[in-house]
């Protein structure tokens, strides 16, 4: 359309009825809801008026705005001028003076135009329906017009991203008559056996793989089973409780054939059961992704979603880039793969990985034979559970740096060709190749049932590293095999449990060496009972720690007990026995004694001892906590807390006569011990002055820790100990 032809066009006017309908229509003052508030708006029987003309194939409308007319205006606010034919149209905006290529629902209009209706004359409504052929005439038909030309531009560039996918989409071949039965019985695994219920147990219900009734012997709801006829695993369900339900969703893939070489078509499928016809369920079976590879096994990957936010359809996507930490492993139409493996998947060994594992994900697995020749060859070697597990756990054993070019899979895999075939045999995977990777450093042969034992449990040499140490595998395997019976853990849960036994009975004394000790019948009562003993297993645990680090703690606090051990009629002081002791007045006092290493490292380098201080009317409860020096000078003295009540000072005239007293029984090794602690502690504070460390907890926080440990001191009295 020529714009300066278009302004040619006879001027349209508002009839003199129109006029006497906007005169006499007085706007109404309405209130409206505009979500959670109010608003009030005028609002006019007629807002906007139109008018028309077909004049050489061109529609002219224009419109005018009642406010505008009731004060006389002729002037219309819009003309709209329409070439049907070319399907375009453009507007002149009469009082900006532009053209405007807007739709007529886009235009400025006042705020009244949006709630008042709209006129038309009869004879102009059926001008504009039957010129552009809408459903509608006036200002609806205009819209609706204007949106289907503007949906076919829309649609137009949109084709030319869509086009090539489409003739991709083309070479898709339909599915195989057996799609759907292949679908429901082997794609979806899930099967129950329905039943209903009877006092004295149902001997008869519908298993939905055999499609008929089975003989059932005490079944439970929701508990599994195997059907006797076809060997199925199943779940019971009774008809009275199971309801309406759908199985989980499942993948099942399918290879075919097509122009550009093979198309790995992805579905997901599922049943839906409802109440009461258990008999005839519902199979739903989506296709979400189809990826089309080459010879070269490069795929160009679609999947199936709302496009532009308009439409579903297939959608181009990057190989890999929607998968995210899902598992895709599904179950695949193996009928195809002869055809597809003489030719196109001749070099990927799909169907021989698909005839040793249930379910596989096969976009994965052919993008990783394009980037590594070794799954191929493992897949045909026969090793297909070792791809698949590698592939489901992204465990890295199979060397992928330069293996594939290995002449040798054996070496390839860092084992022998002897244990390859055990490899083969016993269908391993990635924790069996493990375990004959260590088998083989070892120089030694371990039984496949006992490999296998490990490898479905996924125990880990490393895992036995301890226990290895005073049992062979076969005793280990056949040890947590009755405990897992026994106790009904996990084989690896077991193995940490003996570790901490081990460990707690170390600490109890007990002579690890011998089978009665380091193999209990019962591990997990053995365990706890042991923990008891120690006063639990997070403080046998770390006893067991520390008596690693510091092995002289436990017999440094025997050797000390008769020369520090003293009581008066209200005070006690008490050496503690052992690790378990110092770790539980830690705990219960909540200071930091139990969790720092550096007092055990001082009472093993004897530059300082703890002693508890307690009440003699109480001498099991922990009260104050004391760090005391070979001489008896008191560092620290705390109880509940990490804190210094007003109560000690009481205590401190106790204190004293304790450090008298205890000066008689010291020997000159003492006295140069304490020369040396004296020492130790004078540098100790320095450092911590130079480097400014404060306190930065409870009733001291902010002060330097330097000047709180030195005002907490209390020092022999050197006249008392001459």
């Amino acid at each position: 359309m020529k714009k300066a032809e278009l302004r040619k066009l006879k001027k349209l006017t508002p009839t003199r009825y129109m006029m006497e309908k906007a005169g006499m229509d007085v706007p109404v003052l309405v209130e409206r809801k505009n979500g959670w508030r109010k608003e009030n708006l005028y609002r006019y029987k007629y807002g906007v008026y139109l008018r028309c003309q077909i004049s050489g194939g061109i529609l002219k409308a224009a419109f005018f705005l009642a406010d505008s007319m009731r004060l006389g205006g002729m002037e219309p606010a819009y003309e709209l001028f329409v070439d049907k034919e070319a399907g375009e149209f453009v507007t002149w905006d009469v009082r900006n003076r532009k053209w405007r290529d807007a739709k007529a629902d886009m235009l400025d209009w006042p705020a009244y135009a949006w709630h008042s209706g709209g006129y038309v004359s009869p004879e102009g409504y059926r001008k504009i329906k039957e010129f552009l052929n809408t459903e509608n005439g006036g200002y609806k038909g205009i819209i609706e017009w204007q949106r289907s030309v503007r949906r076919k531009a829309l649609e137009k560039r949109w084709r030319r991203e869509t086009e090539s996918w489409d003739l991709k989409m083309e070479q898709v071949p339909p599915l195989p008559k057996d799609w759907e039965r292949w679908t429901d019985k082997t794609g979806v695994t899930r099967n129950f056996i329905f039943y209903d219920y009877q006092r004295k147990g149902a001997r008869e219900g519908y298993c939905t793989w055999c499609e008929r009734k089975v003989p059932v012997k005490s079944p439970k709801h929701n508990r599994y089973g195997i059907c006797g006829r076809c060997g199925r695993k199943v779940q019971y369900k009774a008809r009275g409780k199971a309801g309406s339900f759908y199985t989980e969703r499942e993948k099942a893939y399918l290879l075919q054939r097509c122009k550009d070489g093979v198309v790995v078509r992805l579905f997901l499928c599922w049943r839906h059961y409802r109440k009461p016809d258990y008999e005839k369920p519902e199979l739903v079976c989506v296709e979400i992704r189809r990826v089309f590879f080459d010879e070269n096994l490069c795929g160009d990957a679609y999947y199936w979603g709302m496009y532009k936010n308009d439409h579903e359809r297939w959608i181009r996507e990057g190989i890999k880039s929607w998968y995210g930490y899902d598992n895709y492993a599904g179950t695949v139409y193996k009928r195809t793969l002869p055809s597809l493996s003489q030719k196109e998947l001749k070099k990927t060994g799909l169907m021989e990985l698909v005839r040793c594992v249930e379910k596989l994900d096969a976009e994965e697995y052919l993008l990783r034979c394009r980037r590594n020749p070794l799954y191929e060859k493992l897949s045909k070697a026969g090793l297909g559970c070792l791809v698949a597990d590698e592939m489901e756990n992204g465990r890295r054993v199979l060397s992928l740096s330069g293996a594939g070019g290995a002449k040798d899979l054996a070496k390839a895999l860092g084992i022998d060709k002897a244990r390859m075939k055990r490899l083969r045999k016993n269908r391993g995977g990635s924790k069996f190749l493990e375990w004959l990777r260590h088998e083989k450093a070892l120089d030694t042969v371990f039984p496949d049932d006992v490999l296998r034992y490990f490898s479905e449990k996924s125990v880990a040499p490393d895992d036995l590293e301890v226990m290895g140490r005073v049992m062979p595998a076969r005793k280990i395997c056949n040890y947590l095999k009755k405990q897992e019976a026994l106790s009904g853990r996990s084989a690896k849960e077991l193995i940490g449990t003996w570790e901490d036994y081990m460990c707690i009975a170390g600490r109890l004394g007990m002579d690890t060496a011998k089978e009665l000790f380091y193999k209990p019948k019962d591990l997990k009562k053995a365990h706890d009972d042991a923990a008891a003993m120690c006063g639990g297993a997070d403080t046998a645990k770390r006893a067991g720690e520390i008596a690693g680090k510091f092995p002289d703690v436990d017999e440094i606090c025997a050797g000390i007990r008769e020369k520090y051990e003293y009581r008066e009629e209200k005070y006690s002081i008490i050496v503690p026995e052992r690790i378990e002791d110092i770790i539980r007045e830690g705990k219960i006092l909540g200071h930091c004694l139990h969790g720092s290493d550096r007092y055990f490292e001082r009472i093993h380098d004897r530059e300082s001892y703890i002693v508890f201080l307690r009440l003699t009317e109480e001498p099991d409860k922990p009260y104050y906590t004391l760090e005391i020096e070979p001489d008896g000078s008191a560092r620290q003295k705390r109880t509940a807390g990490d804190n210094q009540n007003a109560d000690f000072e009481e205590a401190k005239g106790f204190i004293r006569r304790w450090q008298q007293e205890i000066q008689k029984r010291l020997t000159e090794e003492d006295a140069e011990l304490a020369a040396v602690s004296r020492r130790l502690r004078a540098e100790e504070f320095q450092e911590l002055r130079e480097e400014q460390k404060k306190v930065w907890h409870g009733k001291l926080a902010g002060r330097l820790l330097a000047d709180v440990l030195e005002a907490d001191l209390m020092e022999v009295e050197r006249a008392a100990a001459g």
